[in-house]
């Protein structure tokens, strides 16, 4: 993604930051590479991996976003530091459960 990024109009970079960060599993939590692909479990770890931003958007690579994503920023100043927003999409049949 970071060399896709070059072709992105100077408007959009400038709006944009890409950090390539180690992988790597908090202490203790060496067990949750069995329960799924690391892409998967390790976004539960943004504020260990991440420590010095105060605020992360993730999303998926299959999201398309139908609003400009500053939008979503504007959500994070009416939240105090203990809280976490998710949003997730309901397909039915799926019930799939790690394996441990």
């Amino acid at each position: 993604i970071l060399y896709q990024t070059r072709s992105w109009p100077a408007i959009h970079r400038a709006k944009a930051s890409f950090e390539l960060v180690p992988l790597k599993y908090p202490e203790g939590f060496q067990d949750f590479k069995n329960l799924f692909r690391p892409c998967s479990t390790l976004r539960l770890f943004l504020p260990t991996l991440l420590p010095d931003e105060n605020a992360v958007i993730y999303m998926d690579s299959d999201v398309i976003l139908l609003r400009p994503l500053e939008e979503f920023w504007g959500f994070f100043a009416e939240m105090g530091d203990k809280q976490a927003a998710a949003g997730v999409s309901f397909v039915p049949g799926y019930n799939k459960r790690p394996q441990v």
